[in-house]
């Protein structure tokens, strides 16, 4: 597949999506929410690109990668087309007169074509416990969760709120339930540090409090589902991430996409950090 096919791929999924949205349906978004619990490494376009090529995949890699796993790609079977970026350092003719060449930024100048598959499509040898999709009750990682939150130089607090709500982010401080069953106390924290990250500052002024509320429902959602927690039922409709127009659609989900992804990505340094204190003790 060529990369003008690749990116006109993306386009049409995005539309696609647009389109369903615009009809007042969400299944799609949920599926590509689903699809940025598992891939939060990946870019937005190349999260669109999985879900549209193959909704059903779980762990993608690529050829090299999956030989150095000790499994191989099954015979015949087709990889998923995303955009690698191009890297490098940038021209001189580019730099700035007061920049030293031995300092150059290395940037990026463009994208090309790779191929990854899915678990499913490969075999060989089983893969380490590391790298299994987690399932089931939070266990350590509320605890990981919390060590996030507080790194963060966030207070957080467990104890009895007015009004009914099981969590409240009020700017530097989250207060959340005491009694909440695991899983659910995880959502909720989830949420809440979504509006510690995505709602103070500038940003808060510019957005009404459907757009945040789902926004930072959708963080829940793809850090909850990230550690085995389908927190659909207790969701909100993730239709409202529309807002009348194509662009502010695509802003919500980059944003919900790297606030997402930072969280994921710091659980799982401390998950490795639990491995290697257990494996040394």
């Amino acid at each position: 597949m060529k990369r003008e096919e690749v990116v006109q791929q993306s386009e049409s999924a995005l539309a696609e999506l647009v389109d369903l949205l615009k009809a007042g349906k969400s299944e799609k978004l949920i599926e590509y929410l689903t699809m940025l619990s598992r891939f939060h490494r990946y870019s937005f376009g190349n999260c669109m690109l999985i879900a549209a090529q193959n909704p059903e995949a779980t762990l993608v890699a690529g050829f090299g990668h999956w030989k150095k796993l000790g499994r191989f790609v099954k015979k015949g079977e087709r990889g998923i087309a995303i955009l690698a970026p191009l890297i490098g350092k940038a021209k001189e003719k580019e730099e700035s007169a007061k920049q030293d060449a031995a300092d150059s930024d290395r940037r990026i100048f463009g994208f090309r074509v790779v191929h990854v598959f899915d678990v499913a499509q490969t075999e060989g040898e089983e893969l380490p416990s590391c790298i299994e999709e987690l399932s089931g009750d939070p266990g350590e990682n509320l605890e990981h969760l919390e060590s996030i939150v507080r790194a963060k130089s966030i207070d957080l607090v467990y104890e009895a709120i007015p009004g009914g709500a099981q969590g409240v982010s009020s700017g530097g401080r989250i207060t959340v339930l005491p009694d909440l069953p695991a899983a659910e106390k995880f959502s909720v924290l989830a949420h809440e540090l979504g509006h510690e990250l995505l709602h103070r500052g500038d940003r808060r002024e510019k957005t009404d409090k459907t757009i945040r509320e789902t926004e930072a429902e959708a963080v829940a959602f793809v850090v909850s589902r990230s550690v085995g927690i389908d927190s659909r039922s207790r969701s909100s409709d993730y239709i409202q991430l529309w807002n009348g127009d194509e662009k502010t659609l695509m802003e919500s989900l980059e944003l919900i996409r790297s606030v997402a992804s930072s969280i994921i990505g710091e659980m799982e340094q401390l998950r490795s950090q639990s491995l290697e204190a257990v494996a040394v003790a």
